[in-house]
């Protein structure tokens, strides 16, 4: 029985490396998305966000248009990691890995307001660092 050569693997294109690589790449945009979304809200419309007591309009030590910008430039950063994860750089996982932690953090302050919305959109960040982290197992000895 012959064996076949396995190509090199720098000749393996990256989205078949791993499927996990891939499903975090998509998850991390449809987190961007997400993110995108919340700092619009929050920016647009000051009293979405405000059915909780906030102590005069301030979302922990910053107004709601502030945090909006700051859920708008995350998101923004989020897409191109998402799009470099997806074209196989290892900057833009290590990238998404943080980003995806910071989005971990971030909902855990929307977590009174809005539990399911928070909680999905945690669970997205965790599937997000999972896939990012995960080892492919027919590519031994891959690190991020």
């Amino acid at each position: 029985m012959q064996q076949q050569a396995s190509p090199a693997e720098g000749a393996v294109p990256p989205m078949e490396r791993s499927h996990w690589v891939a499903f975090a790449g998509i998850l991390l945009l449809l987190s961007a998305l997400f993110n995108l979304l919340n700092g619009f809200v929050a920016i647009f419309n000051h009293g979405y966000y405000s059915t909780v007591y906030s102590q005069g309009n301030r979302l922990l030590i910053l107004n709601y248009t502030a945090w909006g910008w700051i859920w708008v430039a995350v998101g923004i950063v989020m897409i191109l990691a998402g799009l470099g994860v997806l074209v196989g750089s290892r900057a833009a996982r290590l990238t998404g890995i943080c980003l995806a932690g910071l989005c971990l953090v971030g909902q855990m302050i929307f977590l009174p307001v809005y539990p399911f919305w928070s909680l999905f959109t945690m669970f997205v960040s965790v599937l997000v660092i999972y896939g990012l982290l995960a080892e492919p197992r027919h590519v031994h000895d891959a690190r991020v």
